[in-house]
C-alpha cells in the first residue's frame, strides 16, 4: 500500500503545512482546551461544539466513513484469523519514509506526521490495517502474490463487504452514543470525536476555540444582559439568516432548514453556534451603546474615514507588467523597461475597449487578464488594491470623465501599471451608509472584545 493510499485512510493532505502558533505556548490546565484573558473553554465544551460544527459535515462523514472501515477491516482480520505484526508493519513503513524522502515533501516520516498533527503510533497502526486491507482484498480477488493489488481494487472488494453487512450513519445527538453502524460493529461517539479532531483543519479548529471564547468575552461585556433578553436576540439572529438565506436567489427558493442540513446542520445546532451568539451580542452592543442619533453622529465625526472605504468609487482596470531593480529569473525587466513598454502601449490607448483589449493582450496579472483587466469599482481606502494605484488615481484634481493613468510603479507585485479610470459610482445615501457604520461599530467591539492572538489552545503546546 502506497503512501498516498495510507493518507488517504488518515484523510490527510498531501502535505500539511506546520502553522506557526496564534498564542506564546503557554501552559493550560488539564480540563482546559483553549483560554484567552480571563475566559476558558473546557474540553467538554470544545468536543461539543467539534460534533455540532463538524460531526456531520463533508470532512466529519469521511472521517466517520474512514474510522468504520477501519474497524471492519480489524474484525475481518480477526474472522480470516490474519495477524500482522510489528515486523511486517516496520518494513512498509521503511518503504513509506524512502518514498516520501524521495518525493522532496520532507526529510523523514516522524517529521511528515509530525507537520499533520498523527502520532507515529496511530500511523504504524492504519498501516497495519492496510496491510490487512490488501492481503485480504489480494485472497478475495484471486491475485497472484506477484501482482500488484491497485487501491481501487481494493476498496471496490471493501466496498462490497460494507454494503454486504449494511451500513447506518447516524446523525446529532447521536442516539444511544452510536455514530454509525456496519452489521454489528458499532463506532462510538467517543471514539469517533477523537478521530474527528485529527481530521479537522488546525485552523478550523482554531477558529471553534476562538468563536467560543469571543462569545463569552462579549457577554461579559453587558453583565446586566439577563438570559431571556440573550434568547430573544439569537431568535432574531437566526431569523435574519433564514430571509437572507432564503431571499438568495443562487439557492433557487431553497428553504432554510435544507440549505443547513447540507452543511450538516440544524436549527437547533445552529442556536447553540457561538458565531450566532457573538453576531447577536454585537447586535445588541451597538443597539445599547450608540442607537440612532450615536450612528450619525460616529459617520460626521468619522466622515473622511468611511467615505474613503465605503463613499464614492471608480471602476479600474489595470495592465501590469513585472519589473525590478535587476533582470533576473523573477523579473524580465527592470522597472524602467516596464515603464517604457506601458507608455508605449498608452499612446494606444484612446478608449476603454482599447484598454480591455490591451489588457487581455498584455497584462501579466493573472488574476484580472482573463476580464480585461478589470479590478471593479475601488474606493480610495480600498486596502485591497495597491496603495501606489489608489494614490495616482484618487490624488490630485478630481477628474469625471473616463481616462488612463500611469504608468504607475508597484512595490509589490514588483512591476508597472496602467489604470483604466472609469465610470463614477457616487457615494451611497444614508440607509446604506448606516448599515456600513453599524458594521463597523460591531466590528470594533469584537475586536475590542478579544483578538486571535490572545487566544492559547491546546495545540499551541504541541
Amino acid at each position: 500500500m502506497r503512501l498516498a493510499a495510507i493518507l488517504g485512510w488518515l484523510a490527510l493532505a498531501p502535505l500539511a503545512v506546520a502553522r506557526p502558533p496564534q498564542a506564546p505556548a503557554a501552559t493550560l490546565p488539564a480540563d482546559v482546551a483553549a483560554s484567552a484573558q480571563d475566559v476558558a473553554l473546557s474540553w467538554r465544551e470544545l468536543n461539543a461544539l467539534v460534533l455540532d460544527r463538524h460531526g456531520a459535515s463533508e470532512v466529519g462523514r469521511q472521517a466517520l466513513n474512514h474510522l468504520l472501515r477501519a474497524k471492519l477491516l480489524d474484525r475481518l482480520a480477526a474472522e480470516s484469523k490474519l495477524a500482522v505484526g510489528p515486523e511486517a508493519v516496520q518494513k512498509k513503513w521503511t518503504e513509506l519514509e524512502g518514498e516520501l524522502r524521495r518525493s522532496g515533501q520532507a526529510a523523514s516520516l516522524p517529521e511528515y506526521l509530525r507537520a499533520n498533527r498523527v502520532t507515529e503510533a496511530r500511523f504504524r497502526e492504519f498501516l497495519r490495517l492496510g496491510i490487512v486491507q490488501e492481503t485480504l482484498a489480494r485472497a478475495a480477488l484471486g491475485v497472484p502474490a506477484n501482482r500488484p493489488v491497485n487501491g481501487e481494487q481494493q476498496e471496490m472488494w471493501l466496498d462490497q463487504i460494507v454494503q454486504q453487512r449494511g451500513t447506518q450513519f447516524l446523525l446529532p445527538p447521536y442516539e444511544g452514543g452510536i455514530a454509525a453502524r456496519c452489521g454489528d460493529l458499532e463506532v462510538r461517539v467517543p471514539e469517533f470525536l477523537e478521530h474527528l479532531k485529527q481530521q479537522v483543519a488546525e485552523e478550523d479548529l482554531r477558529e471553534d476555540c476562538f468563536q467560543a471564547l469571543l462569545a463569552r468575552r462579549a457577554r461579559l461585556r453587558m453583565p446586566d444582559l439577563s438570559d431571556e433578553a440573550l434568547a430573544r436576540a439569537l431568535e432574531l439572529e437566526v431569523e435574519r439568516r433564514r430571509v437572507t438565506t432564503e431571499r438568495d436567489p443562487g439557492l433557487q427558493g431553497a428553504k432554510f432548514e435544507q440549505v443547513l442540513a447540507s452543511q450538516g446542520l440544524t436549527l437547533e445546532i445552529l442556536r447553540r453556534d457561538p458565531a450566532v451568539a457573538v453576531a447577536a451580542l454585537s447586535d445588541l452592543w451597538v443597539e445599547r451603546q450608540f442607537g440612532e442619533e450615536g450612528l450619525r453622529r460616529t459617520y460626521a465625526e468619522e466622515r473622511a474615514w468611511f467615505d474613503a472605504r465605503f463613499g464614492e468609487a471608480r471602476e479600474l482596470r489595470v495592465l501590469f507588467l513585472r519589473g525590478g531593480l535587476a533582470r533576473n529569473e523573477l523579473n524580465p525587466r527592470t522597472f524602467e523597461d516596464a515603464e517604457k513598454e506601458l507608455a508605449r502601449l498608452r499612446a494606444q490607448v484612446k478608449n476603454a475597449a482599447d484598454f480591455e483589449r490591451l489588457a487581455k493582450l498584455r497584462s501579466e496579472d493573472g488574476g484580472t487578464r482573463e476580464r480585461g483587466g478589470l479590478l471593479g469599482f475601488v474606493n480610495p481606502g480600498e486596502a485591497a488594491v495597491p496603495g501606489e494605484l489608489r494614490t495616482a488615481v484618487f490624488s490630485g484634481p478630481r477628474n469625471e470623465a473616463e481616462h488612463c493613468v500611469g504608468p504607475v510603479r508597484l512595490a509589490s507585485p514588483s512591476g508597472a501599471a496602467l489604470v483604466w479610470v472609469g465610470a463614477v459610482r457616487p457615494s451611497p445615501g444614508w440607509d446604506e451608509m448606516r448599515g456600513r457604520v453599524y458594521n463597523e461599530l460591531r466590528r470594533r467591539f469584537l475586536d475590542e472584545c478579544l483578538k486571535p492572538t490572545d487566544v492559547v489552545t491546546y495545540l499551541d503546546r504541541e
